[in-house]
């Protein structure tokens, strides 16, 4: 799938409620994404924000063996993804 898809996928996704857990989980089981920094730039590009914002993604994994579980990854990338759609 190309980049630009994959971008209005996790859009949509959004759109539709879904967390941000749940759209890492689409890049990394559905789509097999394995890099971090990949996670990281894929929503910097769908929802405009800096990769600043988005570091905590690097201390999550699908499989709760990162610092970070579901719970606190959706907390912190979810004020984001909400102000993106308010826009």
């Amino acid at each position: 799938m190309n980049k630009q898809k994959i971008i209005q996928k996790l859009q949509n996704m959004a759109k539709e409620g879904r967390k941000p857990s749940e759209m890492l989980r689409y890049l990394v089981l559905d789509l097999g994404e394995e890099q971090q920094l990949e996670l990281m730039l894929r929503f910097t590009e769908a929802f405009d924000v800096t990769l600043g914002e988005v570091t905590a993604i690097g201390g999550w994994w699908h499989d709760d063996s990162a610092e970070l579980n579901d719970r606190d990854i959706d907390a912190y990338i979810s004020p984001m993804i909400t102000s993106w759609i308010s826009n």
